[in-house]
């Protein structure tokens, strides 16, 4: 075979996270796990945007509460672990990537309504942000011919996020404590959430 780009010592080179801002919007429990990964990764600092901040658990570990734009004009790499509401319907759109840095990566693994995906597609074809990955996206999955899809920039997953044996056995393992407190009358572990 070939190689269909030529080889050099920085092909495929790209800011890794050690060192690097990190950007959450939502820190809820998921993103709260995410963040104590990302720790564990050295990232340089960890500032986020939750519309109940301050959130005491991430502060605890460092992380440091901003606006959204904040958040966009400053982190290396962003993360989105938030609801679908009316509030966060396609928030992420051309003002919010043309806020970013030119280098910066976007991931969506929280619902795909939350992305303005022709405005992603502009975003990352245009070069205004450098990578993206989401793990969501409308309609799931994507159509074969999908513009987003033709993007070297982008890489999609199929809603897998959660796709790992123990994730999957303490899913079970909340769905039965759940159930079982409702049936006793006692609040449920976990709260319901939009979709």
């Amino acid at each position: 075979g070939e190689w269909i780009h030529s080889w050099g010592p920085m092909w495929m080179c790209g800011q890794g996270l050690q060192g690097a801002t990190v950007g959450f919007i939502g820190m809820g429990r998921i993103a709260q796990s995410v963040l104590k990964c990302m720790k564990a990764l050295y990232i340089g600092k960890a500032i986020y945007y939750d519309k109940f901040q301050p959130i005491k658990p991430a502060e605890e570990m460092g992380a440091v509460a901003c606006s959204v734009d904040e958040v966009a004009a400053q982190s290396d790499f962003i993360i989105t672990l938030t609801n679908l509401t009316d509030e966060t319907r396609g928030m992420f759109n051309k003002s919010f990537f043309s806020k970013m840095k030119k280098t910066g990566v976007f991931v969506n693994t929280s619902r795909g309504g939350v992305v303005n995906q022709d405005d992603l597609y502009d975003a990352l074809k245009n070069g205004v942000i450098r990578a993206a990955a989401i793990d969501v996206s409308l309609p799931e999955p994507l159509p074969k011919d999908h513009k987003l899809l033709t993007l070297r920039n982008l890489i999609v997953t199929p809603h897998i996020g959660s796709s790992e044996i123990s994730v999957r056995i303490q899913m079970g393992l909340l769905a039965v404590d759940n159930i079982i407190n409702v049936l006793q009358g006692k609040p449920t572990r976990s709260k319901p959430v939009n979709m």
